[in-house]
C-alpha cells in the first residue's frame, strides 16, 4: 500500500504513478460508446411514442407511453451524466496517502478517507463486477451527493453491500487491473488478499 513505496510497476494505462499517488484516467472511448448507446435508447423511446399515436384510444397506447417515458427519462439522465463525464478532465480514480477519490461514474463518491473505509469487496450484478467500498457512515456520502444520485446510492447500500461502487467501465483499465491497483496502493489492512478472496467467491 501507500504506507510503503510501490515496488511493482502499475498498469501501463496509468496516467500518473508515484510512491504517494496513483491516478487512473477516464476512458473517453468507453464513455463515448456508452453515450452513443444512451442516445440510441432515447431515440427508441421517441420512436415508440410516435408508433403509439395510431392506437391512442387503446390500453396499448398508454402502455407504450409509459414505457417510452421511462426509457427516455432513464437513458436521458444517463446521457447527460455521460456527456458531463466525457469532458471531465479529472482522473476516474485517485489513490493516495489520504484515501481514494472516486470519479469513476455518474454516482461517484468523491474523496473517501482511509479512516472511514471498513473494507472492500467485489459485487457482481448481471455479470458486471464492481469494487464495493464499505464505509463506516454510508449516509454521510449519500447526503452529500447530488439529490438525483441519492436514490441510486441508497439502492446500492441496500442491495449490494455499500453505497459506493467503483466499476471499470469508464476507466482506462479493466476490472482485474482495478483490483491489482487497489491491492498495490491501498493500506494492507484493506487490500490484503483482495484478489484471492474474490477468486474464492
Amino acid at each position: 500500500g501507500l504506507d510503503r513505496p510501490i515496488q511493482e510497476p502499475l498498469t501501463r494505462s496509468m496516467s500518473e504513478e508515484t510512491p504517494d499517488r496513483v491516478a487512473v484516467p477516464l476512458s473517453r472511448t468507453r464513455i463515448g460508446l456508452m453515450l452513443a448507446g444512451a442516445v440510441a435508447f432515447v431515440a427508441l423511446g421517441m420512436l415508440l411514442i410516435t408508433d403509439a399515436g395510431s392506437e391512442r384510444s387503446s390500453i396499448r397506447y398508454w402502455e407504450l407511453v409509459m414505457i417510452s417515458a421511462a426509457t427516455i427519462g432513464f437513458f436521458g439522465l444517463c446521457g447527460v451524466a455521460l456527456a458531463v463525464k466525457l469532458f471531465d478532465p479529472r482522473p476516474g480514480l485517485v489513490i493516495d496517502r489520504e484515501g481514494i477519490v472516486d470519479n469513476s461514474s455518474g454516482v461517484s463518491a468523491g474523496r473517501v478517507p482511509w479512516s472511514e473505509i471498513k473494507r472492500f469487496h467485489v459485487t457482481a450484478v448481471k455479470g458486471e463486477r464492481f469494487l464495493t467500498v464499505v464505509v463506516a457512515e454510508p449516509e454521510k456520502y449519500i447526503r452529500r451527493a447530488f439529490f438525483l444520485k441519492r436514490p441510486l446510492m441508497r439502492m446500492n447500500a441496500k442491495h449490494f453491500g455499500g453505497a459506493i461502487q467503483i466499476g471499470a467501465n469508464a476507466l482506462k483499465i479493466d476490472f482485474d487491473e482495478l483490483l491489482d491497483t487497489v491491492e498495490r496502493a491501498a493500506p494492507s489492512r484493506l487490500s490484503s488478499g483482495l484478489r484471492r478472496r474474490h477468486r474464492l467467491r
